[in-house]
């Protein structure tokens, strides 16, 4: 069944609805608030709000060609896949694992790399490869091909015209891209650590470097940086990794005033950011936090790490630490 959209700028929401003969809700809505406008969907009583509206991540991503953005993904999802490959190689645990539990896991990977080919073939297409180009690979015929992943480039179409949509409480933005694309930034960080850590490459900018719009080769310390956000209630556990990762011992009187110093800040504003120093064995790292008023996240931007080792470990534990509670 169809459903009809419009797209307007309004203050409220203005929704036509009509029953269908199967009883289904099928209407067509503008929604926003002032300068972000958004089109609504709903269809069979399940509301979709797209917002078309940019925002910072938008002005990033307008740096990298739609051909990079599909390389970083496909980068990203290789890397994925090479981790949890990792992880079936070891033996220790298996007298723990239930009967036929590995052959779980080996179709689990054999899924992941469908979808990386999937991945490989968007890649291909931005790139101005021909169908019969990637057909020979496939063995099939150039038709077959196309009629094949059809769905995925035009997912990955969709997603550059309507790049998010709103959750059914209406006030969280869901991005339609993958996350390697919609912060390419945040990736190519994440995956230069990687290819750097993982496979030994003396190069840091081993993933990044190939793209059109590659990492400041020339930056100082700065590149040092690593910038993102928690949530509030994993300061404490946040702040004691730290501390270990650079042998600091940690003391939770020091997490105290972090707290209080917190109380000002706005990361809006960069004069209130806090700043606290965490001098270990090995290592110093300068912690620089603030605020998202409004909302239980803190932003946060650690420098000093001038180990490889260590930027992805503190890369990790921010991943981990801004990840939704189940």
């Amino acid at each position: 069944m169809g459903s009809p959209r419009t797209q307007g700028v309004g203050v409220r929401l203005d929704a036509v609805r009509t029953i269908d003969a199967s009883n289904a809700l099928t209407a067509s809505a503008v929604v926003s608030g002032p300068g972000e406008p958004c089109v609504l969907d709903m269809y069979e009583s399940e509301m979709l709000w797209f917002v078309t509206d940019p925002t910072p991540y938008d002005n990033e991503r307008s740096r990298y060609s739609r051909e990079a953005l599909a390389r970083l993904v496909l980068s990203d999802r290789a890397v994925g896949l090479s981790e949890a490959a990792g992880g079936l190689a070891v033996t220790r645990y298996d007298t723990y694992t239930g009967p036929g539990g590995r052959v779980s896991e080996a179709l689990q990977l054999a899924r992941g790399a469908e979808g990386l080919l999937a991945r490989a073939v968007v890649y291909e297409c931005e790139r101005g490869s021909s169908w019969e180009d990637i057909a020979r690979y496939l063995g099939v015929e150039a038709a077959a091909a196309q009629e094949r992943f059809a769905p995925d480039l035009e997912q990955w179409d969709t997603a550059f015209d309507v790049p998010y949509r709103l959750d059914e409480t209406g006030r969280k933005r869901i991005p339609q891209l993958p996350a390697a694309a919609y912060d390419p930034q945040n990736a190519c960080r994440r995956l230069d650590l990687w290819a750097n850590v993982r496979l030994s490459f003396d190069d840091e900018h081993a993933v990044s470097a190939g793209l059109d719009a590659p990492m400041d080769e020339t930056a100082g310390p700065a590149r040092y940086e690593i910038d993102g956000w928690i949530w509030r209630r994993n300061l404490d556990a946040f702040l004691g990794l730290l501390s270990q990762y650079i042998g600091q011992d940690p003391d939770d009187a020091d997490w105290d005033v972090v707290a209080s110093g917190l109380e000002t800040t706005d990361d809006q504003d960069p004069s209130s950011w806090y700043s606290y120093s965490l001098e270990g064995v090995s290592h110093s790292l300068d912690v620089r936090l603030a605020n998202a008023v409004g909302s239980d996240v803190l932003s946060i931007v650690v420098g000093g790490a001038d180990s490889a080792v260590l930027r992805l470990r503190i890369d990790t534990v921010m991943a981990a630490f801004s990840a939704e509670a189940p």
